[in-house]
């Protein structure tokens, strides 16, 4: 539930709250309290709680969930300001805005075969495996991956690009590798460069960082710039190992980059010690993503967020790693880019033959509404790794927070974490709409009443002359507008109040009153 400070209104502050334990409370008799929550099929169920006649600030918040394929509809009718929530392709919609659904209320669903493998050529005839998508401002998908020619672990690693317009047939491209190594092994880069995350700079400048290996010394993080995503020069090395006793004295591997809003480049990392192979993750922070100042540990077990990608969504920042046999998935919000909080897993090896031995190194990008990974897997069979991909696809039946607060001429909508608001100067019944079977809880309504001056009424619009009267609009007798559902939400569950704007120039001190269900 979100909780919101009340403004400082001189008035009547009333709430409303309902966790169905046991009936329906307030609540017409077309809702059936079943398990502890209000359960409505094809019908309308409204909340009938006197006094909310004039509220001059109302908030409201709920959890919703659909049990059967519909919509969810949150909004206020004689305006266009709607939050649509529509499980049949995962998204939501806010007024013209169409978001993805949270990755918590979707499912992974992976592609049967491999969608790009070795082709033998010297450089990559050993395997390839850590893939890094990014798509470019065009549409173009740059694929990259790292390959080798030599047994898997041992032979020279470089990094290698492929392209496609849709991220389904992929084309290599003909300057392979886009990245070497110049095989000196007293070089930082002599022996692998391989694990690459791209982005792309506000001055459309692309940068690459990756592991790279110095013979008998372990892996550092280097990094390499590029006008167009094909041609790159490296710079150098841009992270090194710890010193000695630190968490990553022994190598840096496996990392992965983001762009803060505020323009700060955030970077994550495996690091080890020498006796590891895998070990804590590390963070790093930089201005310019030129001069890198690292920040510690953040997770410090095993295996914490191993060969991670992080990508921001409406609802904060989501990461898929490696964990034992399957794909994790963790959450974070922007302004705390090292507090993690692990979702539960999202994919399994052993689906195709292809896979049966391991998966890792996911790479994630949101695409409008859907998230797609790409990641390698390994298979005894014949001993090589392939790169896989999966997309999502939603989830009927999850529980979504709702909320939706309305001041002074502004409507601002909440679902899942994700906002948007919008100016709404009279927005008349707020509705709380599904078609299909919809299940509510946990219900909280906040609004704040003034009182009038005499005339204040005709001044303001709000007589029953205007229609907006329990009778005219055909709600019940709950002190409430009707209004009934949106259009486009058909029949289905309806949460009704009315709020009005208008300028109030008697006042009278704030008293505090409390409907319960």
């Amino acid at each position: 539930m979100l909780l919101f400070l009340l403004p400082a209104f001189a008035g009547e502050i009333i709430t409303y709250s309902d966790d169905f334990a046991t009936d329906t409370g307030a609540w017409s008799a077309a809702g059936v309290v079943t398990d502890g929550v209000l359960v409505v099929s094809d019908g309308d169920a409204a909340l009938g709680v006197t006094g909310a006649e004039q509220p001059d600030f109302f908030t409201l918040s709920a959890r919703v969930r659909l049990t059967t394929m519909g919509t969810v509809t949150f909004g206020a009718s004689g305006a266009e300001v709607t939050a649509t929530i529509h499980p049949g392709d995962g998204s939501v919609t806010f007024g013209v805005d169409t978001l993805p659904l949270p990755m918590t209320h979707l499912a992974w669903a992976p592609e049967p075969d491999p969608v790009f493998e070795a082709t033998g050529d010297a450089w990559e005839a050993g395997g390839i495996n850590h893939p890094e998508v990014f798509r470019d401002d065009d549409g173009t998908w740059f694929l990259y991956y790292t390959a080798w020619w030599g047994p898997p672990g041992y032979g020279y690693r470089q990094i290698g690009l492929a392209t496609s317009p849709d991220a389904i047939t992929w084309t290599r491209y003909a300057g392979n590798p886009v990245l070497t190594i110049d095989y000196d092994l007293e070089s930082v880069d002599g022996v692998h460069v391989h694990m690459p995350t791209v982005t792309k700079a506000p001055d459309s400048t692309w940068h690459m960082y990756y592991s790279c290996y110095q013979n008998n010394f372990g892996n550092r993080i280097c990094h390499a710039t590029s006008p167009d995503g094909y041609a790159w020069s490296p710079i150098g090395m841009a992270i090194d190992k710890g010193a000695p006793g630190e968490f990553d004295e022994g190598s840096l591997r496996m990392p992965d980059v983001w762009i803060g809003r505020d323009g700060t480049w955030h970077l994550w990392y495996d690091g080890t010690d020498p006796e590891q192979h895998y070990g804590p993750t590390g963070y790093a922070t930089s201005p310019d993503g030129y001069v890198w100042t690292k920040q510690g540990e953040i997770l410090d077990f095993d295996h914490a967020l191993q060969g991670l990608s992080v990508v921001e969504s409406p609802y904060g920042l989501d990461v898929l790693y490696n964990k034992d046999d399957y794909f994790a998935h963790a959450a974070a919000q922007p302004e705390e880019p090292t507090t993690w909080a692990e979702e539960g897993s999202v994919l399994a090896k052993g689906w195709a033959w292809w896979n049966d031995g391991y998966i890792q190194a996911p790479t994630l990008w949101l695409d409008d509404t859907t998230y797609r990974m790409w990641f390698n897997g390994y298979t005894y069979t014949d001993g090589f790794e392939r790169i896989g991909a999966a997309h999502t696809e939603p989830v009927p039946g999850t529980w979504l927070d709702v909320s939706l607060r309305w001041e002074s001429g502004a409507m601002t909508l909440t679902v899942g974490g994700a906002e948007r608001s919008f100016e709404v100067q009279n927005p008349g019944a707020i509705h709380f709409a599904a078609t299909g079977t919809a299940e509510l809880d946990d219900v909280a309504l906040t609004w704040v009443n003034l009182e009038s001056d005499t005339g204040d009424t005709a001044d303001s619009g709000d007589s029953a002359d205007s229609g907006d009267t329990a009778s005219d609009s055909g709600a019940s007798d709950c002190g409430c507008n009707g209004g009934g559902s949106p259009a486009a939400a058909g029949v289905g569950l309806a949460l009704l109040a009315i709020a009005r704007q208008g300028a109030r120039s008697s006042r009278r001190e704030a008293a505090a009153r409390t409907v319960s269900g």
